[in-house]
C-alpha cells in the first residue's frame, strides 16, 4: 500500500514539475521563475498543505527537467521513493543520476547511500 501511494506521489510530482516547466516557465530557466514559484507556493500551500512549498516546487520543475520520459519516471517510480529522487535530482551528470538510481533500485538502497556524491 505505502510503494502504491509513493509511486502515485512521485507520478504527481512529477506531473506538476512538468506542467509548470512547460506552461508557467515556458521551459525558460528566468530569475522571475523563483518569484513566480513562490507566488504559486503561496496558493497552493494555502489549497494543499505544505508539500508544495517554494522549495518542493522547484524539486518538481527540476524532476521534470532531469527526467523528461515519463515512461521512465513510471518505471522508477514504482522502485524508488521521492526522497530517491529529491537526492539524485542535484547530480549534475545524468550518468551519475542514472547510476545512483539503478543502484538505489538494484541495491534497495535507503534515501542515506543515494546522497552520496
Amino acid at each position: 500500500m505505502a510503494r502504491a501511494v509513493n509511486t502515485g506521489l512521485t507520478l504527481l510530482y512529477w506531473r506538476v514539475g512538468e506542467r509548470i516547466r512547460k506552461d508557467i516557465l515556458k521551459e525558460k530557466r528566468a530569475q522571475y521563475g523563483e518569484e513566480i514559484l513562490q507566488a504559486l507556493s503561496a496558493k497552493l500551500v494555502g489549497e494543499f498543505g505544505r508539500g508544495f512549498s517554494t522549495r518542493n516546487l522547484a524539486s518538481m520543475v527540476r524532476f521534470a527537467e532531469v527526467f523528461p520520459d515519463l515512461q521512465i519516471v513510471q518505471a522508477l517510480a514504482g522502485q524508488l521513493s521521492w526522497t530517491h529522487f529529491v537526492l539524485i535530482l542535484p547530480l549534475e551528470k545524468p550518468l551519475q543520476r542514472e547510476f545512483y538510481a539503478e543502484m538505489c533500485r538494484i541495491e534497495g538502497w535507503t534515501r542515506a547511500p543515494c546522497s552520496r556524491k
